[in-house]
């Protein structure tokens, strides 16, 4: 009986880290069939697709399927949400270069404020996938939502960014899991941390 019990989880072991390795590789094929800057974005979106599904309780979902449907449909629409992510991140760039230009206390209070929106930004970028895939609104909705669901959860918000830290270092001591698990493997920590957030706010 426990001979079985051990057979079993080794089993399920195994079959999550072909799955895992599987969503990582159709990203990276996905990501460089739309010349990478085209691509990487509506890849993102399809993995993270795949991924809700399996932290839904929806593992025997058809994963090529899945992915290839998202990224299709998704295609034009995850390309202009980066937009406006490059947009804004541009404008914050440009902010710190005329903050250069400037001295004294002035120099401070315009930092603290860059400081914050800095903050605003790679918290918002931080959800927004899931934020994209569980919910249908509109492009500057999904902001909204995603900014939202990480300040009010400061610390799922901490604990996902020192488990990503940890995740990396980990690829770090071992280069060759980064081809087959970077990907997938952030985007489900991500997804599962985000998805507690959503049943909570239900």
């Amino acid at each position: 009986m426990q001979i079985d019990l051990m057979s079993s989880k080794f089993y399920r072991i195994c079959e999550w880290i072909w799955r895992l390795a599987y969503v990582n590789l159709l990203w990276i094929f996905s990501t460089l069939a739309g010349l990478v800057i085209f691509g990487m974005l509506p890849a993102t979106v399809a993995m993270f697709a795949v991924l809700r599904k399996w932290v839904m309780k929806e593992p025997d979902i058809i994963v090529f399927q899945t992915f290839i449907n998202t990224y299709r449909k998704e295609f034009i629409k995850a390309n202009g949400l980066g937009f406006i992510f490059v947009v804004v991140g541009y404008m914050i760039y440009f902010n710190y270069l005329f903050l250069g230009t400037i001295a004294g206390l002035m120099h401070m209070v315009l930092l603290s404020g860059l400081f914050c929106t800095v903050l605003v930004y790679l918290n918002t970028l931080f959800y927004i996938f899931p934020v994209y895939v569980h919910y249908d609104l509109k492009l500057f909705q999904y902001m909204k939502v995603a900014c939202i669901i990480g300040i009010i959860n400061p610390l799922t918000t901490i604990s996902l960014v020192l488990s990503i830290v940890l995740l990396y270092y980990l690829f770090y001591l071992i280069p060759g899991l980064v081809p087959f698990f970077s990907s997938s493997m952030t985007g489900l920590l991500i997804m599962w941390c985000t998805s507690m957030t959503f049943q909570e706010s239900k």
